[in-house]
């Protein structure tokens, strides 16, 4: 019949560039929220009269929101579909940003940090599961990394761009920023993917959630033809935990990964610290150094999209991981032995652990999701979730061990990176090989 022929989804593997393109700027809303503020930190603590240890509980507060949205956003969009938790949340996230630029005091900025890390969610695990939907394999980790290109393109330009809007402006004056950034998102996400996500390639029950959501009807009807019965939410979302958690790959990768993060955060949230009070750089010189970690987090990823097909991507992660704790213990030995060489000794190590972690980010997250395309949403909200709480653990602790020597931050990373290649080397006793 006329009018009603449905649009040809792309092929598997493949989005349309605007639709990539539009995932790539809202995933972006993530490293924007917490990189853009950072030259700030010092300002913050001035104006708002606190201590170096609360202001970074502002980056705490927006990981326990992240961690708290992404459990509910993730099975959310196995059940109802991907659009409408995503635009839900992009306005809450909208509305939470015009509260940090009124905030009055470091608490309220706290409190409505955490509303902002909900926004923030379903940017980050929604988009997780759209790529699972549509690809497994080597096509995913290449998908994730072309992701984390677009992602590590604003964590390097978000510190530099915040350093030069402090010169016109003030910290609240960023916050406004990100009000406008997540209002444009939203309207993007609206009529860009509200016209439909592509079919889902893999999995019974996204495949289901996927047609459902390109007719622009409810899911939940769906799962009631394919099962014969209406779906119980509460206890599908508890079988998908259990068959999530009983999986020893996923627990496996998911693990190291929370504690990679734990590691990279220990150093992101004291960055402005160390590199204005111990080094003293400037705000300027700090962002450009801030930069250049986020490019050599790119070149990982594309690393790993390099070796994605052509190398067991079990031995990518496992030596990643071993070379990740590498890394970390030689910038915890200069630290503690050879302080007298200054900024060097610290940024040549620190950029080894950047580009390592970024080649083995999207092979975890690859790993964690393989096995799962029927519940991707769900398996995305855990990988988020304890991403974010890691990161909410490890952002102050260096703050109350003092920013005053950099032997914290290199103490907290050396232990996490151990930590994860521990989990690895023990969780990945068999290969998968994708070819």
């Amino acid at each position: 019949m006329p009018g009603s022929a449905r649009r040809p989804a792309a092929a598997p593997g493949r989005l349309p560039a605007v639709f990539f393109v539009t995932l790539g700027f809202i995933q972006a809303i993530w490293p924007l929220t917490m990189d853009l503020y950072l030259p700030s930190f010092p300002q913050i603590e001035r104006e708002l009269a606190t201590a170096p240890s609360l202001v970074q509980f502002t980056l705490t507060g927006a990981f326990i929101g992240m961690a708290a949205g992404q459990l509910v956003a993730g099975p959310l969009s196995d059940r109802i579909g991907r659009i409408r938790p995503l635009l839900a949340a992009l306005a809450v996230y909208t509305v939470a940003s015009v509260g940090c630029a009124l905030a009055p005091s470091i608490e309220v900025l706290i409190g409505v940090r955490v509303a902002q890390g909900i926004g923030a969610s379903a940017t980050a695990v929604i988009i997780l599961a759209i790529v699972r939907d549509r690809a497994e394999g080597p096509v995913m980790v290449k998908l994730l990394a072309r992701l984390q290109l677009i992602n590590g393109v604003f964590v390097v330009a978000s510190p530099a761009l915040g350093a030069q809007l402090l010169g016109v402006t003030d910290w609240r004056g960023l916050f406004w920023l990100l009000v406008v950034y997540g209002a444009v998102m939203l309207v993007a996400a609206a009529t860009v993917l509200g016209r439909g996500l592509p079919r889902p390639a893999t999995g019974a029950r996204a495949g289901a959630t996927g047609r459902a959501e390109m007719d622009g009807g409810d899911t939940a009807a769906t799962d009631t033809a394919a099962t014969g019965a209406p779906a119980v939410p509460g206890a599908r979302l508890i079988d998908d935990y259990r068959a999530l958690l009983g999986d020893r790959r996923y627990r496996a990768a998911v693990g190291a990964g929370a504690l990679q993060w734990a590691a990279m955060m220990s150093y992101m949230a004291s960055s402005a610290f160390l590199f204005q009070g111990v080094f003293g750089l400037d705000e300027l010189q700090y962002a450009i150094v801030f930069g250049g970690h986020g490019a050599l987090m790119i070149a990982g990823a594309q690393i790993s999209a390099r070796l994605a097909g052509r190398v067991d991507i079990t031995v990518v992660a496992r030596v990643g991981a071993v070379v990740l704790f590498g890394t970390a213990l030689v910038l915890l030995a200069g630290q503690l032995w050879l302080p007298g060489l200054g900024l060097l000794v610290f940024l040549l190590p620190l950029f080894a652990f950047t580009t390592t972690f970024g080649v083995i980010s999207p092979t975890l997250q690859s790993t964690a999701l393989a096995d799962h395309g029927s519940r991707a949403g769900a398996a995305a909200s855990l990988i988020g979730a304890t991403n974010m709480i890691s990161g909410a653990v490890a952002s102050p602790l260096v703050g109350l061990f003092g920013v005053a020597t950099t032997v914290p931050a290199a103490t907290v990373m050396t232990i996490a990176s151990g930590a994860s290649a521990l989990v690895l080397v023990l969780g990945f006793r068999t290969r998968r090989r994708w070819r």
